[in-house]
């Protein structure tokens, strides 16, 4: 059977609450860089038009607007940048200057892109720094834009038995936060070239880990271990962090920033690779399993060891170096035509799915009878209690047809993230204010939650009395964990926030853009995001279904990915954030302070 690269990195962008947002009825919205390729003739004195076509004339009046773009590390003008106003533009001239004429006068949105540079901040995805709203007006100053130099990483990879390192994978790991927590997430992987060199072009500021894929005598397909005959060890190149680390931990940390180009080269040791096989104890039930295995480190890292499935013998086959590592499994039954789509309530008396989990070490030998036992037929309840009663429901048509008979959505969003690894599993609304998690592979787990219901916010969540904002779910054996307790309040606050008189000087130019952060300064699940404020926009908000108690608010001229579950980091911020207090059912006010130049 064909081995499968197991290797993935996401993140998800969650709200703090549900917000409505009375006075900002434009809210800020990523405009994507335009993407084309340039003939090699095109003047810079010239407007470039992506289309062919010369745009519609304006209806009011227009100006030329002229400008600069500079490299944002060295301060010096920036050649042959396509700055962007919707359908037409100019190419930046050897001085970084650009002119665009014709542009109607109003709120308008630029974009420089060249490659090689990016914005000088990015969030959720987009380039934040890479566009630019503009009050164009008659006699407006010339405009100053600034893009950031990309990094580079870049290698050779030598092997102990003087072989060519061709084919040798590379994964490269950034320091990113996920919902306030510091986390490795896979960035990109690279194959070396028949050099054994490799490079990683067009890297964001930030650090970062190199890591080696395995490899057989120079060749990346894993042989098959299913063969009675397969032999009980093979020589390899284990999977190593730079510097010569086994894992992250020990792995040396790459920092890049302002077009820096950075080296990390590795030494790779022939070492033998083991015969592993690891036998299913899984439940007797109908239809076809599918298996999905993860194999890490004990730092919770995820290795891409190939593993190969025997349906036959319902064991698990590989290769691997000495060491010690993690196994989890978790499996899925179609239990026949239905497939693993049945609803929640028939998930609790089926053995639809299955997980388990198995610590073990290699040293010096196979281990051809290791064992993992999945756990089926558990559940993880979740409760959900209201503080101080339930919320008033209003009679009507049914239109959508909830669970509990109503048209309203679930009571409540809640989902689980692995500790120190990948994946993610979503809680099953089962009726009411009933709630469960189907069987999870042993470990921790963060848990996250919203409230989803109209004048509802989040309370208390914890399990077995233990709050779990700053403490991870355990996940036993079973595969279920201690019931959970969520406490959804209906007395929720509301807080009104203003930009000061002094952030709308109403001068034509560059406007900016302010981003306020809502954290709370006690014990939560919910995720937040920033809520962008403009002048133009009436530099002011209402957010709504607030949980009541201490609040820090923080304002930043771009995004930051800001670790706010960590509260090491957030003393840096002690001197530059205000401090609020929402009462229940109350709606307060605050004047932002605007961050320092």
């Amino acid at each position: 059977m064909r081995a499968r690269l197991l290797a993935a990195a996401g993140f998800a962008v969650f709200l703090l609450a549900p917000a409505s947002l009375a006075a900002q009825s434009s809210a800020l919205t990523p405009h994507w860089m335009f993407e084309g390729s340039l003939a090699l003739n095109e003047s810079p004195a010239e407007p470039f038009q992506d289309s062919g076509q010369a745009p519609a004339s304006p209806a009011g009046p227009v100006v030329t607007v002229r400008g600069v773009v500079l490299n944002a590390s060295t301060g010096q003008p920036l050649p042959r940048v396509l700055v962007k106003m919707e359908e037409t533009g100019a190419l930046t001239d050897g001085e970084g200057r650009f002119e665009i004429p014709a542009v109607p006068v109003g709120l308008q949105t630029f974009t420089g892109t060249k490659p090689g540079f990016r914005g000088q901040a990015s969030s959720g995805g987009f380039d934040a720094g890479a566009y630019h709203l503009v009050r164009v007006a008659d006699k407006m100053p010339e405009l100053s834009f600034s893009l950031a130099p990309t990094n580079v990483l870049s290698g050779r990879v030598t092997l102990s038995s003087g072989d060519p390192a061709v084919g040798i994978g590379i994964q490269l790991l950034r320091r990113s936060v996920d919902a306030g927590r510091a986390n490795w997430t896979l960035t990109d992987i690279h194959q070396t070239n028949p050099e054994g060199e490799y490079r990683f072009a067009g890297l964001e500021d930030g650090t970062y880990l190199a890591m080696t894929q395995p490899a057989f005598n120079n060749d990346l397909t894993a042989p098959s271990a299913e063969s009675p005959r397969a032999p009980l060890q093979l020589p390899g190149y284990p999977i190593v962090f730079f510097a010569d680390a086994a894992d992250t931990a020990g792995a040396s940390r790459i920092p890049l920033a302002g077009g820096q180009q950075g080296t990390a080269n590795f030494n790779l040791a022939l070492s033998p690779f083991h015969a592993v096989t690891i036998a299913l104890a899984k439940p007797r039930a109908q239809g076809r399993w599918q298996f999905m295995p993860a194999l890490q480190d004990r730092s919770g890292q995820r290795l891409n060891y190939s593993l190969l499935y025997d349906e036959k013998s319902s064991t698990f086959r590989t290769y691997l170096p000495d060491g010690s590592y993690t196994l989890t499994v978790e499996g899925n039954n179609s239990g026949g035509p239905e497939g693993d789509d049945l609803p929640p309530s028939r998930h609790r008396n089926s053995a639809a799915r299955v997980a388990g989990l198995l610590d073990f070490s290699i040293s010096g030998h196979p281990e051809p009878n290791l064992r993992v036992v999945l756990a089926s037929d558990v559940a993880t309840t979740i409760r959900v209690r209201y503080e101080p009663a339930p919320p008033s429901r209003t009679p009507g048509p049914r239109i959508g047809g909830g669970i509990d008979g109503s048209d309203e959505p679930p009571p409540l969003g809640l989902w689980l993230k692995r500790a120190g690894g990948d994946g993610q599993q979503n809680a099953d609304w089962v009726e009411a204010d009933l709630f469960q998690l189907r069987a999870m592979a042993p470990g921790s787990y963060w848990v996250q939650a919203s409230a989803n219901r109209t004048g509802t916010c989040l309370g208390a969540v914890t399990a077995g009395g233990v709050s779990l904002g700053q403490t991870p779910l355990l996940v036993g054996p079973s595969g279920a964990a201690m019931p959970v307790e969520v406490v959804v309040r209906t007395d929720c606050a509301s807080l009104n926030l203003q930009l000061p008189a002094t952030a709308d000087t109403g001068a034509p130019g560059e406007e900016p853009t302010y981003y306020v952060y809502l954290v709370p300064e006690f014990d939560s699940v919910a995720a937040l995001e920033p809520l962008p404020l403009r002048p133009s926009a009436g530099g002011s908000a209402t957010i709504a279904n607030l949980t009541p108690g201490p609040y820090r608010v923080l304002v930043f001229d771009a995004p930051h990915q800001l670790e706010y579950r960590n509260p090491s980091a957030m003393g840096t911020y002690a001197g530059s954030s205000q401090a609020v207090t929402l009462s229940p059912g109350a709606t307060s006010s605050l004047l932002l302070e605007l961050p320092r130049p």
